[in-house]
C-alpha cells in the first residue's frame, strides 16, 4: 500500500521510475526543434514502427497531440464528427474551434462507438451550402464510459466506412496500451485502423511529461508546424523522451496488472449499499461509481474518503471515479474498498 493516500485519482498522478531518471541523467540529447535530438528521434522512431506508421511526433500533451492531428488533416470550416463525451470535445478547452477552425458534429455513443446509422446520416453530401465531412475521431480507451474498449470489428467497420467516403481518422489513444493490454491485439493492427492516432506516456506509462503522435510523413510534418503555432516546439527534450524509451520496456508490461486491479475494485463494490457500478463493465483501468446513499452526494463522498486516506475524484454531484496505476496495489484497492464499507454503513 502507499506510504501515503492511496490516490486513485487519474494515472496521470504517477511519477517516475527510478530507471527513468536514471536515463534522464545520462540520455544524449539535442535540439528537437531543429531536428537533431537523438533520444527524441529513437522514441518517435520506434512507437511510429510499433503502430505501423511511418513517422512520429513528440509533443508535451495528449491534448496538443489530438489538436495538432486535427488541425494537421482539415481546413478551418471543414466539419469533424466526434462523440458527444469523448475527450477531444468536452475535456479540451474548445480547441477543435480555437486552432483548427473547425465546424464540429456531435454524436452520442455507446461506450465510445457510433451509431453506425447515425453515422451514415451524419456525413455530408457534397455541397457548397454546407461543410464537408473531413474527419472522423474516435478514442480508445473511451475515457467518460469507464475505459471502455473501442472492439475491433467495430474499428474495422468504422474504418472501412472512412474508405469507402474519403473521410480521415484519428484516434485519441491516451489509454491505447491498456486496450492492447487487455485484447493482445498487435498496436500495429489498431495503427492499421486510421490515419493518425496518439498515445500518452504520462498516464499509466508513469512518464513525466508528453505523448507521441504518429501517422504518414506528410501529416507529421503539418504536425510538426501546429506545434510549433502552440509552442510545443521543445529542445533538449530527449531528457523526458528518454523516460518514454523506458517505459516501452518496464511499465507498459505492467499494464494488465492495472487493469485487472480495477476489475477487481468495481467486483467488490457491487456488494455496497449506497453506490453502484456506473459502468456497463470495467474493461481496463477506470471505475465510475454512481453515489445513491441517502444525504450524500460524490464530492461529499470524495471529502469522506480523503479523511480515510483514499484519493478518487468526484465528477459531478453523483459519480465517484477511481483509476488504477502502477502505484496502486492490492492493499490500496483494500484500503479503498473498507473506506467506503466504512462510510456507507457509519
Amino acid at each position: 500500500m502507499s506510504a501515503g493516500p492511496s490516490d486513485f485519482r487519474s494515472d496521470t498522478v504517477t511519477l517516475p521510475t527510478r530507471a527513468m531518471m536514471e536515463a534522464m541523467a545520462s540520455a544524449e540529447v539535442g535540439d528537437d526543434v531543429l531536428g537533431d535530438d537523438p533520444t527524441v528521434k529513437a522514441l518517435e522512431n520506434r512507437l511510429a514502427e510499433m503502430f505501423g506508421k511511418e513517422a512520429g511526433l513528440f509533443v508535451p500533451s495528449g491534448t496538443m497531440a489530438n489538436q495538432a492531428a486535427v488541425a494537421a488533416h482539415i481546413l478551418p470550416g471543414e466539419e469533424v464528427i466526434v462523440e458527444t463525451n469523448s475527450h477531444i470535445f468536452r475535456y479540451e478547452g474548445g480547441g477543435l474551434a480555437r486552432v483548427s477552425g473547425a465546424h464540429v458534429r456531435t454524436l452520442l455513443g455507446d461506450a465510445g462507438q457510433f451509431p453506425m446509422d447515425e453515422l451514415e446520416r451524419a456525413v455530408r453530401h457534397p455541397s457548397i451550402q454546407e461543410p464537408r465531412t473531413a474527419l472522423l475521431c474516435l478514442e480508445q480507451t473511451h475515457l467518460f464510459s469507464g475505459g471502455a474498449i473501442l472492439p475491433l470489428p467495430y474499428l474495422e467497420k468504422i474504418f472501412s466506412f472512412s474508405r469507402e467516403r474519403d473521410i480521415l481518422i484519428h484516434v485519441d489513444g491516451a489509454r491505447l496500451f491498456n486496450a492492447v493490454a487487455e485484447t493482445g491485439v498487435d498496436p500495429s493492427v489498431y495503427g492499421g485502423l486510421c490515419d493518425s492516432l496518439m498515445i500518452s506516456l504520462s498516464k499509466g506509462l508513469s512518464c513525466p511529461v508528453g505523448s507521441v503522435l504518429m501517422g504518414d510523413g506528410g501529416f507529421i510534418e503539418r504536425a510538426r508546424r501546429v506545434r510549433k503555432w502552440l509552442g510545443g516546439g521543445m529542445r533538449q527534450v530527449g531528457y523526458l523522451a528518454a523516460c518514454g524509451l523506458v517505459a516501452l520496456e518496464e511499465t507498459v508490461p505492467l499494464i494488465g496488472e492495472d487493469n485487472s486491479r480495477c476489475r477487481r475494485l468495481g467486483s467488490v463494490t457491487l456488494g455496497l449499499d449506497g453506490i453502484r457500478l456506473a459502468q456497463e463493465t470495467v474493461d481496463t483501468n477506470i471505475l465510475f461509481l454512481e453515489v445513491t446513499a441517502s444525504g450524500w452526494d460524490a464530492p461529499m463522498m470524495e471529502a469522506a474518503l480523503q479523511d480515510k486516506g483514499v484519493l478518487a475524484l468526484a465528477m459531478g454531484d453523483r459519480l465517484l471515479r477511481f483509476v488504477t496505476h502502477r502505484h496502486i496495489q492490492d492493499p490500496d484497492v483494500d484500503r479503498a474498498v473498507q473506506a467506503l464499507q466504512s462510510i456507507l454503513e457509519g
